[in-house]
């Protein structure tokens, strides 16, 4: 499996690592170039969504300030998660992690510069969702927070092995955010956002409700089964982690549902606060 990107600075990696040493990631040294790259491209993409989107879309154009915020993090967030669910597909086929899922690490560097891309993009998710905390709220910082501290302490390594079960939540992500476009589009209750919003409901409860719960339960029973080798911090942190976007992804499975009882009472009325 080639690798994705090329080797880090040498200088970078020389003013980085005496620090991630101390924190026992030595082996996140040598990607970090990966990491703060990816998070400077998201942010770049944030930057050009509006010129982009007001020459695609006129209706960018009518829509106010909190709103175009949302638009232009929703512009990352559906060219983030086609990237990293094609690339995903390409970690399950790295045996060497599923020989120890505990504190195995990637042979690969294409399955190390994945998640790299991954810490990228949650660094930049949890700033922005601080941000822009009053219009996203505290669940959406919290979801980025968990999200970033699983993929970096995966380089200590630490269940780098389920990094993969959990990148496949991305799988649903286009959809929600299709769905949040074509609401912004004046394309609220037609049929391609009806089709759109019976694939999301479908592929999220896959993804983030079935799976989600199996990665879960999987986790909690290697960490449990091995506590006197686990640190009790990382087994506090993987823990909460894992409860807190559990919790989020019922949250927002909830909403969705409700937002569909709604339709279904008055079709005319569809769904925008999805």
């Amino acid at each position: 499996m080639k690798s994705i990107f090329p080797g880090p600075p040498s200088s970078i990696q020389a003013w980085i690592a005496p620090y991630l040493t101390t924190l026992n990631m030595y082996e996140l040294s040598k990607h970090f170039h990966v990491v703060l790259g990816a998070s400077l491209f998201y942010q770049f993409l944030f930057i050009v969504s509006p010129f982009i989107s007001k020459r695609l879309f006129t209706s960018y154009l009518t829509l106010n300030y909190p709103t175009r915020i949302k638009w232009d993090v929703h512009f990352v967030s559906i060219i983030q998660s086609i990237l990293i669910s094609c690339l995903v597909l390409r970690c399950y086929q790295d045996d060497k992690l599923k020989q120890d899922r505990l504190f195995g690490y990637s042979a690969y560097r294409a399955v190390k510069d994945i998640y790299s891309l991954a810490c990228g993009y949650f660094l930049w998710d949890t700033i922005t969702s601080f941000r822009y905390i009053s219009l996203f709220g505290v669940a959406f910082y919290l979801h980025g927070m968990a999200a970033l501290s699983v993929f970096l302490f995966s380089y200590k390594p630490f269940l780098m092995y389920y990094g993969t079960a959990f990148l496949a939540f991305e799988f649903s992500t286009p959809f929600l955010n299709i769905h949040w476009f074509l609401d912004k589009l004046q394309m609220t209750g037609g049929l391609c956002q009806l089709i759109n919003g019976i694939v999301l409901l479908v592929v999220f409860f896959l993804v983030r409700i079935l799976w989600g719960l199996y990665a879960a339960f999987n986790v909690f029973s290697d960490i449990y089964y091995n506590l006197s080798i686990v640190p009790l911090y990382l087994a506090l942190i993987y823990l909460t982690a894992n409860i807190l976007l559990n919790i989020l992804n019922f949250y927002w499975y909830s909403k969705m549902l409700s937002a569909l009882k709604k339709r279904l009472k008055d079709p005319k009325n569809y769904i925008k606060n999805i």
